[in-house]
């Protein structure tokens, strides 16, 4: 993707009032600045990114030059430096304790991928009403309703956004119009599709479902849950559950469980292309006879790739991962309905397909997690200038 930088003001390096060394010092760290913006586009080798890992600073942030004021962007890549969890890490532990593993034969990512992902938020519904998001005036955390759209969207929506200025993602909010003919949900593919042409990621999420572990990379995940520089798309399992007394209504037609699309990982690759293609086009029957039945019967386009997409589109068995049910469907408590038999928790991302009110509550924890983490850290990092203890 082109970079887009701010050319070095020469002039501003003449600093008359510092001391000889302070000036060496200061041009040694412009210069190393400068050499990490010039090999952005070159391959990336182990010591071009540990000469980037030392630069970065107040001079040079996050692979480009900084001068006067940092943006808030720059602020949020700054301040959770301290927490972010390493993308080759084996391991993550969660607030309760609880280890989780990457894949063995792993890990296929080592470096972040910054602004080469996408999150993105699809919907046709825009918080912008009193108290909401798009709104332009102050926004009461406390008074938002956790019910209804408004709520439930603006609560999201930071979500994602937060997480994605946390580990430099790109983020977008695609307001999707209405379409005929067809269920909304459908316009997945489509945007997908378009927006994978400029991104070597594109995340999407849906607006009831949050991020629960802010601090933890996206290309963490991918080396847990086996997604490849090989792999095209990654959707999580659905939940089983029974409707009017059927069993098998998560299931396609031939007994497999469905995938969820509340959550999609693409990847730009040839062969992703063919497959969103041979997706959005589904209900048109060109290619699969039988497909318009899920054009507004439910669950659309999410029930059309399970029956389709899946087995046409995977010959390697990793062209498609599909995501553990627990680790990115679902929410603790969603068990405890009646006609749902998984008790898929969210592990790592929380959907709130029946309990949408529970989004605002899933939200606020994520927050207030990273702010916990980050507050006590400082602390115990200076514990001996932070806590005076009485002689």
């Amino acid at each position: 993707m082109p970079w887009n930088s701010t050319p070095v003001n020469r002039l501003a390096l003449k600093l008359p009032h510092i001391t000889t060394t302070y000036q060496f010092i200061s041009v040694g760290l412009v210069i190393i600045c400068i050499l990490v913006f010039s090999t952005t586009s070159l391959h990336n080798t182990r010591v071009v990114e540990r000469l980037k890992d030392s630069a970065k600073g107040r001079i040079c942030d996050h692979d480009r030059l900084v001068f006067g004021n940092p943006t808030i962007s720059d602020s949020f890549q700054s301040l959770f430096q301290a927490i972010r969890h390493p993308v080759s890490a084996p391991t993550y532990t969660d607030a309760y304790g609880k280890v989780f593993d990457t894949k063995k034969d792993g890990p296929w990512w080592k470096e972040p991928l910054r602004n080469e992902i996408l999150i993105l938020d699809i919907d046709t519904r825009v918080p912008q009403g009193k108290n909401e998001l798009w709104n332009d005036g102050r926004l009461n955390w406390e008074a938002m309703k956790e019910e209804g759209d408004g709520g439930l969207v603006s609560a999201s929506f930071m979500n994602h956004f937060l997480y994605a200025q946390i580990h430099g993602y790109d983020y977008r909010f695609f307001n999707a119009h209405d379409m005929e003919g067809l269920h909304n949900t459908w316009v997945k593919p489509h945007v997908l599709f378009d927006l994978l042409h400029s991104y070597r990621f594109v995340i999407f999420i849906d607006a009831d479902a949050t991020i629960q572990h802010l601090e933890l990379p996206f290309e963490w995940l991918f080396n847990k849950w086996g997604i490849t520089p090989q792999t095209s798309i990654a959707l999580p399992l659905d939940s089983r559950q029974t409707i009017n007394g059927d069993e098998h209504v998560s299931e396609d037609s031939k007994g497999r469980l469905q995938l969820n699309t509340g959550v999609v990982v693409a990847q730009a690759l040839p062969y992703t292309f063919e497959m969103l293609k041979a997706w959005k086009e589904c209900p048109e029957e060109k290619r699969y006879p039988g497909c318009a039945l899920w054009k507004e019967e439910w669950s659309h386009e999410q029930r059309a790739f399970s029956e389709y997409i899946r087995y046409d589109f995977n010959p390697t068995g990793t062209n498609i991962i599909e995501i553990p049910c627990d680790d990115a469907v679902g929410y603790p408590g969603l068990a405890e309905h009646e006609h749902i038999n998984s008790n898929c928790t969210g592990q790592f991302i929380r959907h709130h397909t029946i309990d949408k009110a529970m989004t605002k509550r899933s939200t606020e924890v994520a927050m207030l997690q990273v702010l916990t983490d980050l507050t006590r850290k400082e602390l115990l990092s200076k514990k001996e200038t932070y806590w005076i203890r009485e002689t």
